[in-house]
Order: structure tokens, then C-alpha cells, then sequence
């Protein structure tokens, strides 16, 4: 007899005997168990990834927490000034910070990033954007002292000089890397004086020159002695694109009329320039520059008080308002990511290019009379290509 393909039990062995059907049921459920448990476990594995995510707020104008020489947590005045006249300000001018989840050594799992993305004030960037190949997270917190410490500098100068007080800047060689192509020209502690024929007299105008790639006449000064040397910058991969460079790492030494100390202890990063420089100009003058208002804000600042943009904005305005933030400062290159996908709870944000504008934006808003100032909306629809 022939088996009846459609009735599988009435199938014969080659033997004789009949068939049992596979057990399809108990394997199908045990692979399904299996991969469920892989997948599980996968979820918890490392992951090349970081979250980044709100951070504390800081009142400028008010104090910080931070560990003394012992360990232990102390509350300190985040701006201290010695040797001009200083006033209490109500109101808040408030330092936003972000917090990054995950670093080289300690590395977000799988399971940690998927729950993030259901998170709207959380974004998932790859390690590299915030740990180049290579750097550790020791090192990275160091980067990012430093970076708090010239913020600081900066600030205290770009406030000092809106004021109208004199401050000194010398732009100092701080490292020559061997490969640089000012390697065995400019040393480190040399002042630089000017690239050809242009002065240099701080970041922004190192930034503002264009070098050749041919050879070009550097003037320094070293141990008191100017001199000027021929350097050939070399073409150089930046965040702005390919430039011709010296390939020396410069600071800004500031020589000020009196002391400000600023104190935010275990925050890193330029972003909080634009913050400290309105809370010490509010400091440094009678009144109440805020009218009382919580102002939130994020932005590098330079000696000539030009504000940059930063990182993280998104995170910041979420911040801002869970601290009932009365509206946000943004440099105009962040205005764009501040508004997309919506600005949370609805609150103003204004673009400011400088330490002036940032300061009519605060007054305006302190007496009332906010109409007619610039909102990042005004200003992308300004900067939107014309049909």
C-alpha cells in the first residue's frame, strides 16, 4: 500500500514500522525560550554608545556644593569678588548642565539605550562624540576642567570689559606638539604677537585670520626679547573644515583690574561662559539685572564677549523648565536644534549673538517689555533662503 501523503500517521518507516510526527510544539517553544534568553542577554552587554541626558541647574548668583581640600561638601558662593564693590541680586541666572551616561571604561548596555529612546529628553550619540579614539575617561574630566577654568577666565574678562574696566590679554604658547610645523620655532610660554601683518590679540582674532599654506613671518616674544620667525602652517582637518595652522595649542593669560572667583564644583566644559559674565556684571552693579525672573541660558563666551554655541541644548530646555525657568538665552547656531521637534513647555527662547545682547534681552524682559526682542524663531525665519 502506498502511504497517504495528507495523513501522516498512517506513514511508514523503511522499516515497516510506523512513523511518530515530530514534537514541532516542545522544540518550537524551547527555541523561542533560547532566543528570548540570548536576546536578553545580549541586551545587557556593553554598547558603543552614550546617553546624554539633563544635568543639575546651578543659580549663578547664589551658591554651589562642592568637596574641600578634606572630601567634604561644603556650600560656597558660586562668584566671589575681591577688591571692588559687590551687591546681592534676587532672581536667578542659571548655569545649565548636561550629564553624560557611559564612557570608554563603563560602557551603556544595549537594554540602557532602548529605554533612553523612549525618553524625549535623552539622546543616544555614539562614544566617539564625546570620547575621541584613544582618550580615557580620566582624561576627558581633565579636558573638560580645563575647558570650565578658560570659560571662567573668559567670562570674568568679557563682564569686566562690558563694564568698561581695562583687562589685559596675551595669547601664551601652551604646547608644540613634535610633529607640529612650529616644532623647534615657538616654544612653550612664547607670546604671540602677530601672523604676518595681522595683530593677534586673542582667540577671536586667531580665529579671524587665515593663514597660507606658504611660508609666513610669526612674531613673538620670549624672555622679555620680540623675534619673528618664518613658520609654514600646515592644512589641517577643524570642525569648520579644512585651515592651514600653526599647530600650537594657545591660551589666554588675562591680567585684571581685581579678583572674581568662580566656584561650580564637578562641572566641566566651556558652556557656562555666557551665565557667569551676566551674574558678575549683575553682581558688580546695584539693582537687580533679572527683575526677579529665573533667566536660563547656555553659551561659550570670549574676551570681546561674543557667545558660542554649544552641546546638548535639547536636554537644557527640558531642564529649564522642570526648574520654572521664565525663558532661555541660546546663541543663534543653537537655535535651530532648540526648536526642533518643539520647544518643551512652551518656554521663549531668545537668540543673543553677544554679551550686550544678552544683556537687553535680560533687562527688557526684567521691566516687562519683552515685544520686539529676537526669539530663535525670528531668528531662523531671518536666516531661511528666499523663494
Amino acid at each position: 500500500m502506498i502511504p497517504n501523503p495528507a495523513h501522516p500517521a498512517t506513514a511508514t518507516a523503511a522499516d515497516g514500522r510506523p512513523e511518530r510526527p515530530a514534537p514541532t510544539g516542545r522544540w518550537g517553544r524551547r527555541s523561542l525560550i533560547a532566543g528570548l534568553a540570548l536576546l536578553l542577554g545580549l541586551s545587557f552587554t556593553p554598547s558603543p554608545y552614550v546617553i546624554r541626558q539633563p544635568g543639575p541647574a546651578f543659580n549663578a548668583l547664589s551658591t554651589a556644593e562642592v568637596r574641600d581640600e578634606d572630601g567634604e561638601r561644603t556650600e560656597v558662593d558660586v562668584i566671589t569678588i575681591d577688591g571692588a564693590e559687590s551687591y546681592d541680586a534676587d532672581g536667578a541666572l542659571t548655569v545649565m548642565t548636561v550629564n553624560i551616561a557611559g564612557n570608554p571604561e563603563h560602557r551603556p548596555s544595549w537594554f540602557e539605550l532602548a529605554t533612553s529612546y523612549l525618553v524625549p529628553s535623552r539622546d543616544v550619540l555614539p562614544m566617539e562624540v564625546y570620547y575621541p579614539p584613544g582618550q580615557t575617561a580620566q582624561e576627558r574630566s581633565a579636558e573638560n576642567a580645563e575647558l570650565m577654568t578658560h570659560s571662567q577666565g573668559t567670562a570674568v574678562a568679557a563682564a569686566l570689559r562690558h563694564l568698561g574696566h581695562e583687562v589685559g590679554v596675551e595669547l601664551v604658547v601652551a604646547d608644540v606638539p613634535a610633529d607640529s610645523p612650529s616644532a623647534g620655532i615657538l616654544e612653550v610660554g612664547d607670546v604671540l604677537l602677530r601672523y604676518g601683518d595681522d595683530p593677534v590679540t586673542d582667540l577671536a582674532s586667531i580665529r579671524a585670520i587665515e593663514l597660507p599654506t606658504a611660508p609666513i613671518d610669526i612674531a613673538f616674544r620670549r624672555d622679555g626679547e620680540e623675534r619673528v620667525e618664518s613658520i609654514t602652517p600646515r592644512l589641517t582637518a577643524t570642525p569648520d573644515g579644512d585651515r592651514a595652522l600653526l599647530g600650537v595649542t594657545v591660551r589666554e593669560d588675562l591680567s585684571l583690574p581685581f579678583d572674581v572667583d568662580i566656584e561650580l564644583g564637578d562641572v566641566g566644559g566651556p558652556s557656562a561662559g555666557m551665565m557667569f559674565a551676566l551674574a558678575i556684571v549683575d553682581k558688580l552693579e546695584p539693582g537687580d539685572l533679572t527683575g526677579g525672573l529665573v533667566v536660563a541660558g547656555s553659551g561659550s563666551i570670549g574676551v570681546d564677549g561674543e557667545i558660542g554655541p554649544i552641546g546638548g541644548i535639547r536636554q537644557k530646555l527640558f531642564a529649564a523648565v522642570e526648574i520654572g525657568a521664565d525663558y532661555f538665552l541660546a546663541d543663534e547656531a543653537n537655535c535651530a536644534e532648540a526648536l526642533a521637534g518643539g520647544v518643551p513647555g512652551e518656554l521663549p527662547v531668545y537668540a543673543v549673538d553677544d554679551l550686550a545682547e544678552a544683556i537687553a534681552v535680560v533687562e527688557a524682559n526684567a521691566s516687562g517689555d519683552a515685544d520686539g526682542l529676537r526669539t530663535c524663531a525670528d531668528a531662523l525665519a531671518a536666516n531661511a533662503p528666499q523663494a
